[in-house]
């Protein structure tokens, strides 16, 4: 399962649904958990499940408690969410010889994420002992992202850059600039010319470092789109370095240093803040909007099934029965996975293929008291994704770290236990408590494609082709309470199975109430039916 943000959000599926790494609800006829139908009888379900969240137990490398999706998209807008800012914040630290941190303004985002899930399940009874079936499931996802955005003499202290609106007066700045270090640079070899060992050679070799320095850091900055706000503190740090070379130069007969510095003087606006993110010029490249989005119907990853009876003590109609059964689950690669170019997506499964095999206990006491245990191990196998492969603690990463990847999701492990009591012939009442848990992804460039060398020295940055990045975070567990109600109509059995043709109405809530990792904090609702059909 994916570990990051993009990822955020399969491990909903992963989760709650059965696209994805699912963890399918219980199914049964009289009683409210059997995978088994009886021989010659089909058993077909539809399920609809509402899940949502919006919070995660890790974000952005910050774990502990439970931290808000919006918390990515929130504070000083800096590198930490545009990387490109990174290039002219590192520029201008150079420049004022001091820290500094870039900020645009700040934001402050709200997000929800949503899953409506429609698994479509059919079950045959080919013996009394064994059932196999499949799960089709359907998916829409949904998020709903909310921004405020606010620039300030307080939060912002950067705009775009005035080489943006007016090239021709930071060309001409520069090259006045170029000028009068040239001519300091005629003083200075005058100087060591009488005597190369002189305090005056030395003094003015060190100034004229410093200013060729000061020129071409302050040509990187006007090379990138944004630099410092003249009135911030910054920009009179970057006039007041001017002034200081001005007069150094002036005392050697040197003047023509243009008196002013160009710098930004607007702030930005939300619309501006909206080019950012989807105009190709800046590198983000994303096809969406500072809205909400919605998904379109898709289909999941399809499950194929197999559960048999290994052990049975007790006669079906007996109140007291204890049974012992395993299966074995494949589940195939036709979802579709997360849009790297939309940062709200959820995709509608993984795409590769897994494989779980898993063992059941179902008991019930007294005819109205019951027990329900299953685990589950699922082995994901190796498939391909597509990733923009950078610091997951970065809001949009660059089109540019685009990548396709191999990519080897971690094991996964599943845990449920369900007592049940039943209230009347037909109704039963349903709690329980589930665990799951997933090891780390891994991620690899394809053979074809060359390692990048110097990979391991940007993967410190915000810039990095190094898949290791995605690693962190991309497992976890959950914890979850689960209560609902189990409605059967009809329910006379023969053997795990049906005597005529019974439905099922089911209601289930569940609540993620511990975790780890990039897991979210999930509430859902499933509501569905299931009926039985006799064929032969």
């Amino acid at each position: 399962m994916p570990g990051n943000r993009s990822t955020v959000l399969t491990l909903l599926s992963l989760l709650l649904s059965t696209g994805g790494l699912s963890i399918p609800g219980p199914a049964g006829a009289q009683e409210p958990y059997s995978p088994l139908v009886s021989r010659g009888h089909v058993r077909l379900g539809v399920l609809g499940q509402y899940s949502s969240f919006s919070d995660l137990y890790q974000i952005g490398g910050r774990t502990g408690s439970p931290h808000s999706l919006g918390d990515l998209f929130s504070g000083p807008v800096g590198s930490r969410i545009f990387p490109f800012l990174g290039e002219p914040e590192v520029s201008v630290r150079a420049l004022i010889e001091d820290d500094y941190d870039l900020s645009l303004g700040a934001m402050s985002s709200v997000l929800e994420k949503s899953t409506a899930l429609v698994p479509v399940a059919v079950d045959i009874g080919v013996f009394d002992w064994l059932t196999v079936g499949a799960v089709v499931p359907l998916v829409q996802n949904e998020t709903e992202f909310a921004t405020t955005f606010g620039a300030d003499s307080a939060s912002a202290n950067a705009g775009f850059s005035p080489g943006m609106e007016d090239p021709a007066a930071v060309t001409g700045f520069l090259n006045g600039l170029h000028g009068s270090i040239g001519a300091y640079d005629v003083f200075r070899g005058e100087a060591c010319g009488v005597d190369p060992m002189s305090d005056s050679c030395r003094d003015a070799t060190a100034l004229l470092a410093q200013a060729r320095s000061f020129h071409s850091l302050l040509s990187r900055m006007y090379e990138s789109m944004f630099a410092p706000l003249s009135w911030s503190s910054a920009g009179m740090a970057l006039e007041a370095r001017l002034a200081a070379f001005a007069e150094a130069f002036g005392a050697a007969g040197v003047t023509g240093i243009p008196a002013a510095m160009p710098l930004a003087n607007t702030l930005l606006t939300t619309e501006d803040l909206e080019r950012l993110v989807s105009e190709p010029a800046f590198g983000i490249e994303s096809d969406t909007p500072f809205e909400n989005w919605k998904s379109l119907w898709r289909l999941g990853d399809i499950e194929v099934r197999a559960d048999a009876r290994i052990l049975d003590i007790g006669d079906p109609e007996s109140p007291n029965r204890f049974t012992l059964g395993a299966g074995a689950m494949a589940r195939l690669p036709t979802g579709v996975q997360d849009n790297p170019a939309n940062f709200l997506d959820s995709g509608s499964g993984d795409r590769q293929l897994d494989v779980e095999l898993r063992g059941w206990m179902n008991g019930r006491w007294r005819g109205s008291v019951g027990f329900w245990a299953d685990f589950r191990y699922g082995t994901q196998l190796q498939g391909n994704t597509v990733r923009r492969v950078s610091d997951p603690g970065i809001a949009f990463a660059l089109r540019s770290t685009e990548t396709a990847l191999d990519w080897r999701p971690g094991d996964y492990q599943f845990l449920e236990l369900s007592p049940w009591y039943r209230i009347t012939d037909a109704m039963s009442v349903v709690g329980g408590y589930r665990f799951f848990r997933k090891g780390e992804d891994s991620f690899s460039l394809p053979v074809s494609v060359p390692v990048d060398e110097t990979a391991a020295a940007r993967a410190a940055g915000p810039y990095s082709n190094d898949p290791g990045i995605l690693v962190p975070g991309s497992g976890g567990s959950a914890s979850q309470a689960l209560l609902g109600m189990v409605y059967n109509r009809g329910a006379h059995l023969a053997d795990d199975g049906v005597a005529d043709d019974p439905l099922e109405i089911r209601v289930l809530y569940r609540k993620t109430i511990g975790g780890s990792g990039a897991m979210p904090v999930a509430e859902s609702l499933e509501v569905g039916f299931r009926f039985f059909v006799g064929i032969w």
